[in-house]
């Protein structure tokens, strides 16, 4: 009987050696490849898709999650540094007409403790070589790099999509609006 037991402990012991190794590993997603930390932020790679430019080229458009680990108010476009490279050449950052709302979201502020999902762009070479995009600090000294393979993405159309008005002028209603600087 006592056999028996020693065997059971020993295999329950066993069983809770492995699952604490599990739950020791998932519990470490910072570690991952789509995490980056730099020294007041935090930027998660979400996702990645195709699109065409204003002009007609193909585009790879990421979105991330911007976290602000700081004590004071980020904002994107002034605090993290991007460069995306495919082919040994530096990609263009697209921010055309049809991409306003794509990077719009890079001028929010982000409060102290806080997290923003953005979409950021650049003008592809081709769409099979893969892309590496860098980001780092302005002012630090960390930087991260993920790689995306382009030839696994999905294309998504790019036009710009107008809200409907109350009396069926959409149109009209865009044109006079303060988009030009009208008012």
């Amino acid at each position: 009987m006592k056999k028996i037991t020693k065997r059971l402990f020993s295999l329950f012991l066993a069983g809770a050696m492995i699952f604490s190794l599990t739950a020791c590993s998932k519990g470490k997603s910072g570690d991952s490849s789509d995490v980056i930390k730099l020294d007041n932020f935090e930027i998660l790679y979400k996702s990645a898709c195709i699109m065409q430019d204003f002009e007609g080229k193909d585009a790879i458009v990421l979105t991330l999650d911007f976290t602000n680990k700081s004590d004071k108010s980020a904002i994107y476009v002034w605090d993290i540094d991007e460069t995306a490279v495919q082919n040994g050449e530096e990609l263009e950052i697209t921010g055309a007409d049809t991409y306003e709302e794509v990077i719009s979201g890079q001028f929010e502020e982000v409060a102290p403790g806080k997290t923003l999902e953005l979409r950021t762009a650049f003008v592809l070479k081709d769409t099979t070589n893969k892309v590496e995009v860098t980001f780092s600090q302005f002012l630090g000294d960390k930087s991260g790099t993920i790689t995306i393979d382009p030839s696994k993405l999905e294309r998504e159309d790019s036009t710009v999509v107008l809200p409907p008005s109350a009396d069926g002028e959409t149109v009209l209603d865009w044109w006079n609006g303060d988009w030009y600087g009208w008012w």
